[in-house]
This record gives structure tokens, sequence and C-alpha cells, in this order.
């Protein structure tokens, strides 16, 4: 049984928000993994979003390409599994989900990758540039490996893309909430509200979880108020950690989720 399925519908059932967050898998300025891994979950994190470094994150924003620079400078990308295989044994009931890019998945082959993912304990995969045509080939590989396959939802959403996401009704979506990539925005973007509306009208059930550019626990109330189910972080998480005061930054987030309320 996979327990990020059961732990995520139980808190939408519960009206929870859940609060999925970053954590850059070998990046040295963390520490040891399994204590950032506990520092994260003891704040308050539902979710673990560990990224596998890339050499073009071309999603991501300044914050996250230098950490993956980091972690390269010391790791090949493949030692991922190795760390998440020691937070996994430390934290048996901790949702863990790995993000990485198309390139990864493509140069291990599906199979393999699927496979080492689930070895390492993993729950969830997300890959939000994997090719559209080759997606339901990696699904079917992923749940021969009881992995969750989570959907990025772009920041321009229309009715053939929210068809498209159907079969990913589960665990949490990812929805874009910039136009553009990762890290620290001036304001809340309100666009994201209308694809959390369009997709809850359509009858989705899954979280709906804003990322992009959450750098705040206002940020992270706002969201919440445009109709979000809880929120990615990832920038602002890595600044605090180099600042020392993660914990008390993921704790923050936190706070102001459950502040919101139930749904």
């Amino acid at each position: 049984m996979n327990c990020m399925r059961e732990s995520l519908a139980a808190k939408k059932a519960r009206g929870e928000r859940v609060l999925v967050a970053y954590y850059p898998l070998c990046d040295p300025a963390l520490g040891d993994a399994v204590e950032a891994a506990g520092v994260y979950l003891q704040a308050g994190a539902d979710v673990l979003e560990m990224g596998v470094p890339c050499e073009d994150p071309r999603l991501d924003g300044a914050t996250v390409r230098a950490s993956m620079e980091r972690a390269l400078a010391h790791h090949a990308a493949e030692d991922a599994f190795d760390a998440i295989a020691r937070i996994r044994a430390a934290y048996p009931t901790a949702n863990l989900q790995v993000m990485c890019y198309s390139s990864f998945i493509t140069g291990m082959g599906a199979d393999a990758f699927a496979r080492r993912a689930a070895e390492s304990g993993a729950n969830a995969v997300l890959s939000p540039d994997f090719p559209e045509e080759e997606r339901a080939a990696l699904d079917e590989v992923l749940a021969a490996h009881d992995l969750l396959s989570l959907r990025f939802v772009p920041y321009h959403l229309d009715a053939d893309g929210i068809d498209a996401l159907r079969r990913y009704d589960e665990g949490y979506l990812f929805m874009q909430a910039v136009d553009g990539a990762t890290g620290v925005q001036p304001k809340v973007d309100p666009h994201v509200g209308e694809n959390i509306a369009a997709l809850k009208a359509a009858g989705f059930a899954a979280n709906l979880c804003a990322g992009f550019g959450v750098s705040s626990a206002s940020d992270a109330q706002e969201f919440v108020a445009l109709g979000a189910d809880g929120v990615i972080v990832g920038s602002a998480i890595i600044s605090s950690a180099l600042e020392g005061r993660m914990a008390a930054f993921i704790a923050s987030l936190r706070a102001a989720l459950d502040g919101c309320g139930t749904a």
C-alpha cells in the first residue's frame, strides 16, 4: 500500500492543508540528508519533494540551480537514490516523492529508474518536462512499482489540458502559480485561482497545491484564499537553510496553513 496515496487522501477528507517541501538531494549546504529530512518533517512538511540534481534545470530559478550545481560538484545524480534510501530507513512512514527532469529518467531507462526509485523507498514521481507522447508508458512502469505518477499543471491551462489530467487525480496536483521559473516573487499571482476553480468545477478530488513563488507564510495563506488545498515551497526553503533558519521557516508555513482552517 502506498502510504502517500492514503495519507494525502485522508488529509483531503479532513479538510487539512498540505505542505509539500522541496528537498534538494545531495546539496552539501543542507548537511546530512537524514538530519535535514528530519528537520523538514518535524517542522511540519507533509511531503518531501526530493529534487534530483540536473545540469539543465530549465524550470528552476537561480536558487535551485545553484543548489543543483553544489550537488553535482560532489555527487553523481544517481547518488540521489542512496540519500532517499537513508531517509526512508530513518522515517518509514514519511511521504517521499522524487522530482526529476525527463533526461534523468530517459538516461537510465524508465524501467531501471522506476525500480531504483521504488527500491530506495520513494512513493511518487514528478517529472514536469516528460514528453506527453511517452507519458502513458512511463505511468504504466511507475504503477507496476506502486509509485504515484504526479502531474505538473501548467500556468496556461485549457479544456484539453484538464481532460489529460483526469487519470492523475490522486495524491496532489502541482499547480504552477507563476508564468515562468521557480523563485521568490514580489506578489501572489491570482491566475492560479482560476485554474484551481476550473479543476474543482471539473470534479477533481486530488489536493490542488500551488507552487513556484511561494516565499512566505502570508503567501501560503493567500494561495489558500485562492482555493488551493496546500502549497509547494522550494527556493525559499533553500534560502532559509543557507541563512540558518530552515526549521523556523518551515514551521511558519505549517502554522499559516493550519491557521487557514479546514477546507
